[in-house]
């Protein structure tokens, strides 16, 4: 745990010269509902009301991020102007957590309907009753601690979503207390994949719908969260969605890029439930391609590395809000 609270401050110290790229600031929204979890809400949108209904996407931020940094490092402002739809970036504040991490292992921030968790789907919720949006198109991804708490979101609230992609996260209850967040990260701990599936379904005891779809991207180098901790999110994701955890399908060099090996999970329906970059020679980061064309964006630097692969891209491509 020391390890991983010094990881996180060098991150925060870090932060200030690595992001220095100009963007269009965003919009912060000062009152979006209840706040247990004493969260702020910035929005990014060039969407006229007047404009068909969009799709949203909810971008959460690492530790020692924050909204205007993570936007700068993932590219997604330049995406939603290029094809119309909406982001919404929750923002931790370091009075909740000294190194600016959602507290994805608190269970008084990940229960339905408190702290963080609750804070979070009313931002959703302002976003859906104040901008055009289309209620069957919302997606959620984040990096880290911001996408571990994206899995908080998918478990808690699965209605809301249709999709969850997962940089580097861990999942749902993995660990509920600070002390277990390392060795949860790291795989060490053996969790029974029904405990796993129980954890979620114990949110919503009479939800009969389908659960979200999830993308995981996770690197073999990951020194903070190690590739042994994606068979909790395989486990517990093709359970919840009644998937198989054999692979239906699996392509090495995906996209000609020898280090990216893509696997796909189906139900008995032919649903893509779960879809998994495993990528070689990836550390605690997220796969950017910086460039002027539509594939092409974020940042490098301490979150981001170029391999010519831009995965917020791709991301938005398996959501389904590219235009073309």
């Amino acid at each position: 745990m020391k390890r991983f609270l010094y990881f996180c401050i060098l991150l925060a110290l870090s932060c200030d010269f690595v992001y220095c790229q100009e963007v269009k600031k965003l919009s912060e929204v000062i009152e979006f509902g209840n706040n247990p979890g004493n969260l702020k809400m910035f929005v990014h949108s060039t969407i006229h009301q007047g404009k068909a209904k969009t799709p949203l996407v909810v971008v959460l931020h690492g530790c020692g991020e924050n909204a205007e940094a993570v936007a700068k490092l993932t590219g997604w402002n330049k995406l939603a102007d290029l094809n119309d739809f909406i982001v919404v970036y929750p923002q931790q504040k370091i009075v909740n957590n000294p190194n600016l991490c959602f507290n994805w292992f608190l269970n008084k921030d990940i229960e339905k309907g408190k702290g963080e968790c609750e804070s979070i789907f009313e931002m959703t919720t302002y976003a859906k009753k104040n901008y055009a949006i289309d209620s069957s198109r919302i997606y959620i991804t984040g990096l880290s601690a911001g996408a571990a708490m994206s899995l908080v979101m998918t478990a808690t609230h699965p209605e809301l979503f249709k999709c969850g992609a997962i940089f580097a996260g861990g999942a749902y209850k993995i660990v509920t207390n600070p002390k277990d967040g390392f060795s949860g990260m790291l795989g060490k701990k053996y969790i029974p994949k029904e405990k796993l599936i129980k954890d979620v379904k114990d949110q919503n005891p009479d939800y009969k719908g389908q659960y979200p779809s999830i993308i995981v991207y996770q690197g073999l180098n990951d020194p903070i969260v190690n590739c042994k901790s994606t068979k909790y999110i395989i486990n517990q994701w093709t359970g919840v969605n009644r998937s198989d955890t054999i692979p239906d399908k699996t392509e090495k060099a995906f996209m000609q890029i020898k280090d990216i090996t893509r696997t796909e999970y189906k139900d008995s329906s032919g649903r893509t439930t779960l879809t998994y970059y495993e990528v070689n020679n990836l550390g605690h980061r997220l796969l950017i391609k910086p460039g002027a064309k539509e594939n092409e964006g974020g940042q490098t630097g301490i979150f981001g590395l170029d391999k010519g692969y831009h995965s917020t891209y791709q991301t938005a491509k398996e959501f389904g809000i590219i235009k073309k």
